[in-house]
């Protein structure tokens, strides 16, 4: 196997790649450590710590922290955690990246930004949908730190759940005292989790959405309930929004039965790429 092959078959096991394709999940990579190719990625297992850490050594832009060491003090930055098993993860649409200059004429100022995952102190990764809106995220590793979010005092959230209208918020992610302070991590999950409980309740269907998985992903009834949603972290597909990376505790409709091998089934994504193009 090549390179790239070993790296694309690293990536299946990942957040990003079972969100959001493994292809679309390579050029965010790509992107966010401003490559052309992805650089050789280590799997890093840490004591205590649920999953596997995805991560290099080199080529992350200067100036960003390492996110972890390894026991021989050697540092790292985390592109993807691998999956831990509860239940499935919520396949989204990760857009066309678009600078600040897209929508505003300005020149973009602001790179990508390497994932955020929340993870608890004692070290299980994620936190409950019903946790997160009520604020409860003060045992987040972390969780009183700034997040590295970007240079904007804005942001916008979004979700592109199978079968639903894109849903998207703008948020503050600075505060307004005079030094224009980021918000912390515990802050931002918590504006992840008010606005994954608002899209719940909010959402409306897509109407041009023809793919048959779709209903295996209907919220409400006989579908996706609040309490089996699990918010894992948030990727920046782009220098102006963050998505949620969502997780459930249990299989998301009666229908899910019927699939065999949920781990390789494909999703419809080209009959998707086509609504959305």
């Amino acid at each position: 196997m090549n390179p790239q092959g070993e790296i694309k078959s690293l990536l299946t096991d990942g957040y990003i790649a079972w969100s959001f394709q493994n292809e679309s999940a390579m050029q965010h990579f790509c992107s966010v450590l401003r490559k052309d190719t992805l650089p050789p990625l280590k799997p890093m297992s840490l004591p205590e710590r649920e999953g596997l850490f995805l991560a290099v050594d080199h080529g992350p832009p200067p100036n960003i922290p390492p996110h972890i060491s390894d026991s021989n003090g050697r540092d790292f930055w985390v592109l993807d955690r691998t999956v831990v098993s509860r239940g499935p993860v919520v396949p989204q649409m990760m857009p066309t990246p678009l600078t600040v200059s897209d929508v505003s004429g300005r020149s973009d100022l602001s790179d990508l930004q390497f994932p955020i995952f929340f993870e608890h102190l004692d070290g299980q990764l994620g936190l409950s949908l019903e946790a997160a809106a009520a604020g409860q995220c003060e045992t987040l590793r972390n969780a009183h730190e700034y997040a590295q979010l970007g240079v904007w005092s804005t942001t916008h959230i979004c979700i592109a759940w199978l079968g639903y209208d894109r849903f998207a918020r703008q948020v503050r992610v600075r505060d307004v005292t005079p030094t224009h302070d980021p918000v912390t991590v515990a802050t931002f999950a918590h504006r992840i989790g008010q606005f994954v409980d608002t899209f719940l309740t909010d959402c409306k269907p897509d109407p041009k959405c023809t793919s048959l998985d779709a209903q295996l992903w209907r919220i409400g009834d006989g579908g996706v309930q609040r309490s089996s949603v699990m918010i894992i972290g948030a990727v920046n597909p782009s220098a102006i929004s963050w998505m949620p990376i969502l997780q459930l505790t249990r299989q998301p409709s009666a229908d899910y039965d019927r699939i065999s091998d949920v781990r390789n089934r494909r999703i419809d994504w080209d009959a998707i790429f086509k609504l959305a193009s």
